[in-house]
C-alpha cells in the first residue's frame, strides 16, 4: 500500500506500508537569458546540477566571471536547494547574494555577466530511499540519510570509485567500512589509510612500498597498502591532504592498475577499489591549484556527501540511543536489557535535538560515552522509569559541565587527551612531547580513559 506526503517546497515523500522509499521533485529546468551562453539550458536530474566553466559541469558556462566550480542544485526534503561552492564573484539570487537558498519557480540567479531563470515544471524526478535505518554501521532515518544509503547500497554493487565528502566527525569511514562490506569484495582485504596521518618522507613507501636499499634504513622489501588491500578496498581517508608531488603518482596506480614500490624498475599490477573520502572542498582546492583535477575526476566516480548532524537532529535520539546500546552494553549488568531504549527515545534523548553539534557524530557519541561513564551503575539495573531518569540526569550533567570537581577533572583529562592525539594525527611520541609527559605514561591514561 502506497502513500504519498506532501513536504514544503515541492516535495513529496512516497512511502509504501509506512516506510519511505522515494521522494519525488519538482522538475527544474535552468535556461540562460543573458550572457556569452544566452539560450543555452540545462534539466535537473535526480543526481546534483552542477554549473561552471570546468567542462565536468552539467551547464558549462564560457563566462569569464564564472568560476570553474560556481554552485550547484540539489534536491532534499524541502525542495530544490542551490549551494554556491565559494565561487570568486558569488551567485545572486533575486539580487541578493546567497550561499545557500531554496529555489522558488521563476527565480533569477546572476552569475558573473550570466543571468539564468529556473523553471519548475508538473513533472517529478523520482529519487530512491532505503526503507532501512542502518547501512552496516551507519544510521539514521532522516531523508537525508535514507537517500544516501539508497546511493552507497547502488555503490557498493559496483567497483567504480567512490568520493566521500562531509564534515569532519560526519561518519565518513564508517560508511566507506559499510560500503565495503555490502560489496562483492567483502571477503577481501580491507585496508584504510589515513593521508594526513603519515610524515611527507614515508607516505610513498606507505602508499606504493618500497624495495630493499630504496633508502636509508630500508633494510627489507616491504609491500605498501595498494599491495595489501589487492582483491579488496584500499580506504583512503583524508585524501585533500595528499601532497601535490604525490598526486600524479596516486593518479598513474589508480588508472594503469599497477604500482612500483620506491627503488624498484618493475611494476606490481593490482587490483583494487579505492574509496576516498575527505572534509575539503576539493573543488576549491583545484581552483586553487592545491588538488590536481584530474586525480579528482579519476576519484569522484561516484560522489557521496554525509550530510551534517545540524542537518538531521531528528536522527539524534536515534544515533544517541545506538551509541547508548553500545556503549552500555560491553558496562556488565546495565548492558543486559537495553530493548527498553526503543519506545522511549525522544523521551531519553530528544533534548539532544537542540544542540548544534558542530563536531558532528563524533561529538555526539563523546557524549552518550561521557553521560554513559557517570551514569549510576544502581540506577541502570532498576525499572525502566529509573533507567530513563538516570540517563536524562547525567546527559545533563555532561551537557552542562555542572559536574563534581573530581568527575570535571577527568572529564577535562579525557577531552584533553582526545584533542591532543587527534592534534598530532594520532602520534603517541609527538602527542607525549606536546602534553610534556612521557609516552609510557600517556599510553597509561589513554588505556585509563579507554581513548584509541
Amino acid at each position: 500500500m502506497s502513500a504519498r506526503a506532501q513536504t514544503p517546497a515541492h516535495t513529496t515523500i512516497v512511502a509504501v506500508d509506512g516506510l519511505p522509499v522515494s521522494m519525488r521533485v519538482r522538475h527544474l529546468t535552468l535556461e540562460v537569458v543573458d550572457g556569452p551562453d544566452a539560450g543555452a539550458r540545462a534539466d535537473k536530474t535526480a543526481e546534483p546540477l552542477t554549473i561552471g566553466s570546468d567542462p565536468s559541469n552539467q551547464l558549462v558556462l564560457a563566462d569569464p566571471k564564472v568560476s570553474r566550480f560556481h554552485c550547484r542544485i540539489v534536491a532534499d526534503d524541502h525542495g530544490l536547494r542551490l549551494v554556491d561552492r565559494g565561487s570568486a564573484n558569488g551567485t545572486f539570487v533575486a539580487g541578493l547574494r546567497a550561499r545557500e537558498v531554496y529555489l522558488a519557480d521563476g527565480a533569477r540567479l546572476d552569475l558573473g555577466d550570466t543571468t539564468l531563470i529556473a523553471r519548475l515544471g508538473t513533472g517529478e524526478d523520482e529519487i530512491e530511499l532505503s526503507a532501512q535505518e542502518r547501512f552496516g554501521g551507519a544510521v539514521g532515518r532522516s531523508v537525508a540519510m535514507r537517500r544516501l544509503f539508497a546511493a552507497a547500497r547502488r555503490a557498493a554493487a559496483s567497483s567504480a570509485s567512490v568520493l566521500l565528502l562531509g564534515e569532519t566527525g560526519t561518519g565518513k569511514d564508517v560508511l566507506a567500512r559499510a560500503i565495503h562490506d555490502a560489496s562483492p569484495r567483502a571477503a577481501r582485504p580491507y585496508v584504510v589509510f589515513d593521508c594526513g596521518a603519515v610524515a611527507p618522507s614515508l607516505i610513498e613507501s606507505a602508499l606504493f612500498g618500497h624495495v630493499r636499499g630504496a633508502y636509508t634504513g630500508a633494510d627489507t622489501d616491504r609491500p605498501g597498502v595498494f599491495e595489501w588491500a589487492h582483491g579488496g578496498t584500499l580506504f583512503l581517508d583524508e585524501i585533500g591532504e595528499l601532497a601535490p608531488s604525490l598526486q600524479p603518482k596516486l593518479l598513474r596506480a589508480l588508472e594503469s592498475g599497477a604500482v612500483t614500490r620506491v627503488g624498484a624498475t618493475t611494476p606490481t599490477p593490482i587490483d583494487v577499489r579505492v574509496i576516498a573520502a575527505t572534509h575539503r572542498d576539493l573543488p576549491a582546492e583545484i581552483e586553487e591549484e592545491a588538488f590536481r583535477a584530474d586525480l579528482y575526476y579519476r576519484l569522484a566516480v561516484i560522489v557521496l556527501e554525509v550530510p551534517p548532524l545540524r542537518d538531521r537532529l531528528d536522527d539524534v535520539p536515534l544515533l544517541a540511543a545506538h551509541f547508548a546500546r553500545d556503549l552500555l552494553g560491553k558496562e556488565g549488568p546495565a548492558g543486559r536489557d537495553l530493548a527498553w531504549l526503543g519506545p522511549h527515545l525522544d523521551e531519553a534523548f530528544g533534548s539532544l535535538r537542540h544542540h548544534r553539534w558542530p563536531g558532528n557524530v563524533r561529538e555526539l557519541r563523546n557524549v552518550v560515552e561521557r553521560a554513559a561513564a557517570l551514569t549510576d551503575p544502581r540506577e541502570l539495573t532498576g525499572d525502566h522509569l529509573a533507567r530513563l531518569v538516570e540517563l536524562r540526569t547525567s546527559l545533563g550533567r555532561t551537557l552542562t559541565a555542572r559536574l563534581p570537581l573530581d568527575q570535571a577533572r577527568e572529564q577535562h583529562d579525557r577531552e584533553y587527551l582526545r584533542d591532543v592525539l587527534a592534534a598530532h594525527q594520532g602520534s603517541i611520541p609527538h602527542a607525549a612531547a606536546a602534553a610534556g609527559i612521557h609516552p609510557k605514561s600517556l599510553e597509561r591514561l589513554l588505556r585509563r580513559y579507554r581513548l584509541r
